[in-house]
């Protein structure tokens, strides 16, 4: 039995080095082993060494396939555990509001010069607050962001302001009257829900796929633990309990979108 033939087997640098294997390296590893069983096969083994050598790689190779299969498994749990670890992350955060664009004095700002200010804008929502429902509020950095607007071009802008109430309804009742358009137009300060990075990055990904898919959204917001996102599509359609692309795209899927 000979051949000039030869199947390398490539493991990822980590798993060589003693990291946990991922799903990639089984899949690899198992393609490697049907690689060579075919090989043994073809050349029709006669001898009981030969033989054993080819039963000895096809059980391995049902055994890598095991491993595989248990390893896709077990990334679905930690998919989901991480999902679970983000939604009670951004749960800390139900109230706390972002005050995007309030001028900033680096200089002579203080710290109850600023929850003045910030009370004084939240209740242009209607919405009467003073600093005494603030339970926090800070600067989120000093320096100036530089940002793309709507018009697609960069501004820069003064850093953000968290603002964490002691009342929850209170909070709702102040993002849900503050308005970030007038007559169709962008304000100079805008007021959004905190988002940890999971539902930043998920909000993202949501209006980039519908842009894709020319899907047109009106708005999209965190509303709580167990609604996660929720986006107002064009024509008044809103799709909620959206805490993974996989919960979005599937009820997309139902609208046929």
């Amino acid at each position: 039995m000979s051949s000039k033939q030869s199947v390398s087997v490539p493991l990822s640098e980590k798993t060589c080095s003693g990291s946990a294997p991922s799903l990639n390296d089984f899949e690899t590893l198992n393609r490697s082993l049907s690689e060579v069983s075919d090989l043994i096969n073809k050349l029709t083994p006669k001898t009981t060494f030969e033989k054993s050598l080819t039963n000895i790689v096809g059980i391995l190779s049902k055994h890598v396939q095991l491993l595989a299969n248990h390893c896709n498994s077990m990334s679905g749990t930690v998919d989901s555990v991480e999902t679970q670890v983000a939604k009670t992350d951004q749960y800390s955060r139900r109230n706390n509001l972002v005050v995007l664009g309030l001028d900033y004095k680096k200089d002579t700002e203080t710290h109850d010069g600023l929850s003045g200010t910030v009370a004084e804008e939240l209740s242009s929502s209607g919405v009467k607050v003073s600093p005494s429902d603030f339970s926090a509020c800070h600067r989120n950095g000093t320096r100036m962001r530089t940002v793309t607007n709507h018009k697609g071009k960069q501004v820069k802008l003064p850093p953000s302001v968290t603002v964490r109430f002691y009342n929850t309804h209170k909070k709702d009742q102040v993002l849900n009257n503050y308005k970030n358009y007038s007559n169709g137009k962008p304000k100079a300060v805008k007021v959004v829900q905190s988002l940890n990075n999971h539902y930043q990055v998920l909000k993202s990904s949501i209006s980039n796929l519908c842009s894709e898919r020319l899907v047109g959204i009106s708005w999209i917001h965190w509303r709580s633990a167990s609604s996660g996102l929720c986006i107002k599509l064009d024509g008044g359609t809103v799709v909620s309990g959206v805490h993974s692309m996989g919960d979005f795209t599937r009820q997309l899927g139902k609208l046929n979108l």
